[in-house]
């Protein structure tokens, strides 16, 4: 953890009373969804504050000038992460975490947890993504930045739930499940529909409720998670929770390929290509057909 130094807080200026609205606004949208409850968002269909969140997704230029977070060293850094560039973006993401901009700890712990440009090193991208977290405020009027922080924290709960031998961090799944709940309840956050549902079908940190679980999924997958896709394809092929069924099975590997974000989740398209290959010629039509028809009911929001 010495890698990473914590600072002593962001920086910030004086509100206006746009802002001020802004922040009253905030407080009152985060107030009412925190009371929805498990149900209610497992079965909502619409859009949420993260209908489509691929990780890491892009970030968009906040239109409100807060706080400069995006300095030369910040753009130079994500116009190189985006294109592959990591070395290069790596070097001006570290100038931008050291000038106390947390979306560029974010990047850099999405780096060390990929491994791009980076040795892969979960305790390190754990540090990152525990200094973001810390930056957490409810009021936040900024989307960008509130969805960033909302974001480590689900990837906190990801850690917490496998643990991280190296780092003395022991798996925790009732707390991480504690989490995930928080984060799909109040922001409806497709990573914590999707582990609220695998932890519901194998009842890992509570108690297990495959018919839930499944309606987690759904959720998740409404949302465009290629991960709640694919699991919910080896369900089908496995005949577990629900019936064997060759042709959903393919259906949902289709879906989940292609709302992997380019260059991840590679097992996704190799496992949808195994099935395809294995399928008859009028499986693999019915289930190509299907997905068309599910793509246009669930399209994905523009960026």
């Amino acid at each position: 953890m010495s890698q990473v130094q914590r600072r002593e807080g962001r920086p910030r200026v004086n509100a206006s009373p746009i802002i001020f609205v802004l922040r009253i606004v905030a407080v009152f949208v985060a107030v009412m969804m925190s009371g929805y409850s498990t149900q209610a968002v497992a079965d909502d269909s619409d859009g949420g504050f993260f209908s489509y969140f691929p990780a890491p997704p892009k970030i968009r230029m906040p239109s409100i000038d807060i706080v400069p977070f995006w300095t030369d060293d910040f753009k130079t850094a994500k116009k190189a992460y985006n294109r592959g560039n990591y070395e290069k973006a790596l070097k001006y993401f570290n100038q931008a975490s050291d000038d106390g901009n947390f979306i560029a700890d974010w990047y850099l712990g999405h780096m060390y947890r990929l491994g791009r440009g980076v040795p892969m090193d979960q305790a390190v991208a754990y540090s990152y993504y525990s200094r973001v977290a810390e930056n957490f405020d409810a009021e936040e009027p900024d989307k960008n930045r509130l969805r960033v922080t909302v974001d480590s924290q689900l990837q906190l709960a990801n850690y917490q739930r496998t643990g991280i031998p190296n780092a003395n961090l022991k798996a925790n799944p009732q707390l991480a499940a504690r989490t995930f709940l928080r984060l799909a309840t109040a922001y409806a956050h497709p990573g914590a529909l999707y582990a609220l549902g695998v932890m519901s079908i194998e009842g890992e940190g509570m108690k297990k409720n495959p018919q839930q679980g499944l309606k987690w999924l759904n959720a998740a997958v409404r949302k465009h998670s290629p991960e709640a896709a694919a699991y919910l394809a080896e369900l089908y092929v496995a005949g577990k929770v629900v019936r064997f069924d060759e042709t959903r099975a393919l259906m949902w590997y289709i879906i989940a390929a292609d709302a992997a974000p380019a260059g991840e989740y590679p097992m996704i398209s190799a496992r949808m290509n195994e099935l395809r290959f294995g399928a008859t010629q009028e499986t693999r039509i019915e289930a190509e057909a299907r997905a068309r028809v599910w793509a246009e009911e669930n399209p994905a929001p523009s960026e």
